[in-house]
């Protein structure tokens, strides 16, 4: 396991739990933290983003401690991750493409490997642009889609902006044909009237525990962040013996860069097209309101805050928690143990029980309409 150094420059203040996720997304990432270098200042340095004095300590830090990368919290520009390896003499990469490289590790499927590709193309273009270091002689090992890195060696020089900026263009117009594809699906069940459900919540709530004790199957869940990337589905029944269908999600984090959400975007409008939310969190955690709030906050952003949602707190085996959502639709369960899922199914039929009776109002309302329209259009005839 690779050794790392983090850091931060804390123009704005940073909560104790944030430091600790970015703690647990480097150790997902496979690397060990062997050391780390705060600073304080009004704002960042033009030139290497921490300051010249804390640049000296990282060096220091970095050579006494063997570490390969240097692993900045803060969102850094081309020419800074440039000048800061050249002074450190190894690479540095920040908290975005620290994500990414976790994404690359656990996408599987075509669209969540070019949704990756895509991501990585972008955010490393302004590094090709500024030279960085390391980039002008890594080789292999992209991300998946159309390559992200070339060949062994390549120059810098040999990937121009054009050429970066036109695998971009294709890789947009791939993931629009998946997505276009994904809304066909939906109008197909939605024709069909194939009720769906969406788990949601923050990275590592138990959303893919969950999902395996409802749909009696074995998806790989880990006690790691972002194990989940594509979304996967399954065909549950309930004691309505109706056919539901249960979509796992990609989990959602703190700071998460507005271009993750866009780009998984498609992947997300399948919890807006959703009949019912389930957002999963893990009352266990002593910040589970921040990452409540979180998530409540991406749901709106995408428009899905008026999908109903019943909050199931996760981990009740984990000790007392006082964590209470600030609704009424919520259960306490224990994924892994099965505590109180019975408890869950009834208020999961309760909600689809709802919907169904709505459906058959509204088609009986509307067929009723049409019978009397059709029965008004017939002329008298004596």
């Amino acid at each position: 396991m690779a050794n790392v150094i983090l850091v931060y420059v804390n123009c704005k203040p940073l909560t104790n739990w944030e430091v600790e996720e970015f703690y647990s997304l480097t150790n997902s990432a496979g690397y060990n933290v062997a050391g780390y270098i705060f600073q304080q200042r009004e704002k960042p340095d033009g030139r290497y983003y921490i300051g010249l004095g804390k640049l000296n300590d990282l060096k220091s830090v970095s050579q006494a401690t063997e570490s390969s990368k240097i692993i900045f919290y803060n969102e850094l520009r081309g020419n800074q991750f440039f000048n800061l390896e050249k002074e450190l003499g190894v690479e540095v990469i920040d908290r975005t493409m620290l994500i990414i490289e976790i994404f690359s590790r656990n996408a599987v499927s075509n669209e969540g490997k070019l949704q990756v590709e895509l991501m990585y193309k972008k955010k490393m273009l302004p590094r090709i642009m500024g030279q960085g270091l390391f980039m002008s002689n890594q080789g292999g090992g992209g991300t998946g889609g159309t390559g992200a890195r070339r060949g062994i060696g390549e120059q810098q020089k040999e990937l121009d902006k054009r050429t970066i900026k036109n695998e971009i263009k294709l890789l947009e117009k791939k993931l629009e044909k998946l997505s276009e594809e994904r809304a066909i699906r939906r109008k197909n069940r939605e024709k069909n009237r194939c009720l769906t459900i969406s788990l949601v919540g923050y990275t590592n709530a138990g959303k893919t525990t969950l999902m395996n004790v409802l749909s009696h199957t074995n998806s790989e869940a880990k006690d790691q962040l972002f194990v989940t990337l594509d979304p996967l589905s399954r065909r549950i029944s309930t004691i309505m013996r109706r056919e539901i269908l249960l979509t796992d999600t990609v989990g959602f984090i703190s700071n998460l860069p507005h271009e993750f959400i866009k780009a998984f975007k498609s992947t997300l409008e399948e919890t807006i097209s959703s009949d019912l939310i389930l957002h999963v969190v893990d009352g266990a955690s002593p910040v589970a309101y921040e990452q409540y709030n979180i998530v409540n906050s991406v749901l709106k952003s995408i428009g899905a805050s008026d999908v109903p949602t019943i909050t199931v707190v996760n981990k009740s085996d984990c000790g007392i928690f006082s964590f209470v959502p600030h609704s009424d639709n919520f259960v306490t369960i224990s994924a892994k143990n099965n505590i109180n899922l019975d408890s869950l199914i009834v208020l999961i039929n309760k909600y689809l029980i709802k919907i169904i009776e709505t459906e058959k109002t509204i088609n009986d309302t509307t067929n009723f309409i049409e019978l009397f329209e059709e029965k008004s259009a017939t002329p008298f005839i004596k």
